[in-house]
This record gives structure tokens, C-alpha cells and sequence, in this order.
């Protein structure tokens, strides 16, 4: 606290300043001026005044526990660096965590951490639905709110705050009501072929995804390091990441290896040929295939060419099928597509019919022969019963 004399023009002022800081909260801290007082003594009761009225201001920042500007703000830094207790992400993962965030809990930034609620995470989600975004999305929106607040409680930063306001929101339930659109085999090959004939840019994207089951991010980051020629194997290590124009690890986190069958062996030794010996990537650079819009090329030739128009993530369902449906093992196909999950896995052996397949096979009805169109024996055909009824002949035959 100060009063200071100053001379303006001849005149002579008195200002006042107050800098009340708190003793346990390093970010509490009020100030204030006033200036142009014109006598000592108004200044003095200005000065008590101002302390009084900082002082009240104090005690409710060292009420709060910290803001939620404040608590993404210091996760950000605190994970950047490195010194938090227990929490630990990816850069690239963190970035794109707290974009996210920003984007879609601005409002909160200047509420108490204290007075955020699940009803406030659930209006949030509510808004995302609606706009389409997917459940995954609205997964992540959840785990990342419940990842801040628990950095806040492990690290101290939220006194009185025991669990995440996003822990008991439900997210809305799952409804899978049709199966997911895939190309059939008389399709993937018009698909190819029209492709190749008119040298399509995305004839070489579209037949690697199609025999590797990889990404479109994965496919857009592949180097030709990658690439085993000696072992015929494809290291898939990372993926490329639109929102944020950078490499990152891929969606699992892990690497994993995928085998190079001989039509893509051969495609690749073409594709080898041709490309510049300084250049990293393996697959061309379709155009804005980097901004996320490999979905609409795909869309455009299927429909072109007349075939079911489906999206590029469509690709990698087709790999999976159709390796399932050729007698591959549900473990090895899981592990060539980097599936953790089981439910996923078992979404596409659903969709190849190979839980259900041959199951009808048990019933043993009397009916058609596998060796030709037999009628069923021993059944009586209803306008016969209907003649046995009124005592007529039946199939011609005479009356005893």
C-alpha cells in the first residue's frame, strides 16, 4: 500500500495504490489505483477503503479453488514439462486434447472449477449429438474432461473437488441399426480396374488400403523405410493426423506388421520405379488427401462407375471381410488391423456371417435335396386334403 504525491500541471495530486497478496495461494492477488486525489487526508480514506474492498476480493479468490482457464491452462504447461505426478500424454495427443477442449468448454473458462456440473458435461454432449458427431467423439469429449479435473485433484489444484463432473454422465446409448456398407468382390474389381485404365492419382492409395486393411492416416504417413521387401512385410509405425498437419503414433499406439502379398509386392515395385529416390512417402499426394478428404474422392469414382458408394474407412472393412470370408483366423485378421478391442473384431465377423455361418445346416427337415429340386415326401398338398374332404377322387384317380 502507498500514497504518493504527484504534480500535474502545477496542481499537486495524491494516488494511491493497493497490492493485496495472499499468503497459501500464489495465483490470488488483487490491485488497485486511484489517482488525481486532490488532498492527503481524502487519499487516507481512500486508501482503507481500497484495502477493505481488496481484501474482500482476496478472500474469494483463496475461496476458489481455481478456475477451469486456470486448471487447462496449468495441465497443458504441467504435462509440456513433464512434472506432473502421475498424468503422461503424447504431445501431439495433448495438443489435439486441448484444442478440443477450448473449442467446446469456453464458457467454463472464468467459472470455479467447483460450480462446473454433469449437467453442464451432459448439455455439452447433447450439443454434439446433435450436430452427428460420432459416439467416439463423444467418448473422447468425456475422457478428456475427466482427465483434467483428475490432474487437478492428484495435483492439489482443486481443493474440496473429489471426482470429475463428467464421471456420471451416461453418453447416449449405442444403436447400430444396419450393418456398415461394403464392396463386394465383382465391385472391388471394377473399382481397381476402372482406376487403373484411366490412371487415377488414387488407383495406388485405394489398392494398398484395400490389400492392407491400413488407415487413410497410416497410408498418408508410410515411408518406404517401411517397407521390408526381403521379408514381404509393411511396418505400419504412424499415422498422420489432418486437424493437426503432423505425424503422430497410430490409433492404437502400437506399430504392427502387415503382409505384402504379391500383386501389392508388384504394385509397389512399380510405384518404386517411378518415384524420385529423394522422395520419403510411399503413396503420392493425393489431392487434399492431407486435409482429411480422401471420403469424397472414393464417393465420387464409385459412383461414377456404379458401384456402392462408400466411404474410404469402407476399405479397410473390405480387407477384413473378405480375409475372414477366405478362411483367415479372426485372431490373425485382429492382429494385422490393430484391433485392442474384441467388439470390434467381432462387428466384422458378424458381417462376414461367420459366427452364424452353416449353423441352419443341423436341421434335418424333410423338404428339397441338395442333389435336386425333389418335392418333399409324404406331404399331402392342401387342395388334395380339401378333395378327401367331399369324398371326390384324388390326383385323378377312381372312386373305390
Amino acid at each position: 500500500m502507498a500514497i504518493r504525491e504527484v504534480v500535474e500541471n502545477g496542481q499537486k495530486f495524491f494516488e494511491v495504490y493497493v497490492d493485496v497478496k495472499s499468503k497459501f495461494k500464489k495465483s490470488a492477488r488483487i490491485q488497485k489505483r486511484r489517482k488525481q486525489i486532490r488532498g492527503l487526508r481524502e487519499a487516507q480514506q481512500i486508501e482503507k477503503q481500497m484495502i477493505s474492498e481488496a481484501s474482500m476480493e482476496l478472500a474469494r479468490l483463496e475461496d476458489m479453488t481455481m478456475s477451469w482457464g486456470e486448471l487447462l491452462d496449468t495441465f497443458e504447461v504441467t504435462l509440456r514439462s513433464g512434472t506432473a505426478t502421475r498424468a503422461k500424454m503424447q504431445t501431439d495427443i495433448l495438443r489435439e486434447m486441448v484444442s478440443f477442449l477450448r473449442a467446446w468448454t469456453s464458457d467454463w473458462y472464468k467459472r470455479d472449477c467447483r460450480d462446473i456440473t454433469p449437467g453442464d458435461v451432459r448439455r455439452i454432449i447433447n450439443v454434439m449429438e446433435e450436430k452427428d458427431y460420432s459416439r467416439g467423439r463423444l467418448r473422447s469429449m468425456k475422457s478428456a474432461i475427466n482427465n483434467v479435473f483428475r490432474f487437478g485433484i492428484d495435483e492439489g489444484h482443486l481443493n474440496g473437488v473429489h471426482a470429475s463432473p463428467a464421471q456420471s454422465v451416461q453418453l447416449p446409448k449405442y444403436i447400430e441399426d444396419k450393418p456398415p456398407q461394403i464392396l463386394g468382390m465383382a465391385e472391388i474389381h471394377r473399382l481397381l480396374e476402372t482406376a487403373k485404365a484411366e490412371e487415377h492419382p488414387w488407383y495406388p492409395i485405394w489398392f494398398m488400403a484395400l490389400n492392407t486393411g491400413m488407415r487413410s492416416g497410416e497410408l498418408y504417413a508410410l515411408e518406404w523405410t517401411d517397407l521390408d521387401w526381403e521379408k514381404k512385410l509393411v511396418t505400419v509405425s504412424k499415422s498422420w493426423n489432418c486437424r493437426l498437419k503432423s505425424v503422430k503414433s497410430t490409433k492404437a499406439g502400437y506399430w504392427r506388421k502387415v503382409p505384402m502379398n504379391a500383386e501389392l509386392e508388384a504394385m509397389l515395385m512399380d510405384l518404386r520405379e517411378k518415384t524420385p529416390i529423394t522422395q520419403k512417402n510411399v503413396l503420392p499426394r493425393a489431392s487434399r488427401w492431407g486435409n482429411g478428404e480422401a471420403a469424397k474422392f472414393l464417393r465420387d469414382h464409385c459412383l461414377k462407375i456404379g458401384i456402392t458408394s462408400v466411404n474410404f474407412h469402407a476399405l479397410r472393412a473390405c480387407f477384413a471381410t473378405h480375409l475372414l470370408n477366405a478362411g483367415v483366423s479372426s485372431p490373425i485378421v485382429k492382429k494385422i488391423c490393430g484391433w485392442t478391442e474384441e467388439k470390434v473384431m467381432n462387428r466384422y465377423i458378424r458381417l462376414a456371417g461367420l459366427d452364424v455361418a452353416g449353423a441352419t445346416e443341423a436341421l434335418k427337415f424333410p423338404g428339397f435335396s441338395s442333389g435336386g429340386s425333389q418335392p418333399m415326401a409324404n406331404v399331402v398338398n392342401l387342395g388334395d386334403m380339401r378333395a378327401l374332404k367331399r369324398g371326390s377322387p384324388v390326383n385323378g384317380g377312381s372312386e373305390e
